[in-house]
């Protein structure tokens, strides 16, 4: 009997880079799941693929495969001011095949504060 795994928890905590002109980043950090969808342990390694897109509805595309930990991070050039980054996870076991979609995260980048006045004068 093919076996199917619970849907992972993905918690996405985007960061930015350190220089302003640096793409933004999207941190990943998910729950790998311990049971089959019957209830029953899972004892195999399990791997992670990763599914990018720019809306929680939208076609998501596989941007990492075969991830052993649980924690993904994305710089990819999308990424910019503005923009949308979405992200569901799948687990993958030998046994049982590719899981279901996690829940799907998403974060807007904010963009950029100008900067202040400057040359301000007083008479």
């Amino acid at each position: 009997m093919k076996r199917t795994m619970l849907a992972l928890v993905v918690i996405l905590a985007p960061f930015f880079g350190v220089k302003a002109q640096s793409p933004n980043v999207s941190l990943l950090n998910w729950v790998a799941p311990t049971t089959y969808t019957d209830g029953t342990a899972i004892t195999e390694a399990i791997t992670y693929n990763v599914y990018f897109g720019t809306t929680a509805t939208g076609i998501l595309t596989q941007v990492a495969s075969g991830l052993t930990g649980t924690t993904y991070t994305d710089s990819q050039a999308a990424l910019t001011a503005g923009s949308t980054a979405c992200y569901a996870v799948t687990a993958v076991t030998p046994l049982a095949g590719e899981s279901a979609y996690s829940a799907v995260a998403c974060k807007t980048f904010p963009h950029a504060k100008p900067n202040p006045p400057t040359n301000t004068l007083v008479k």
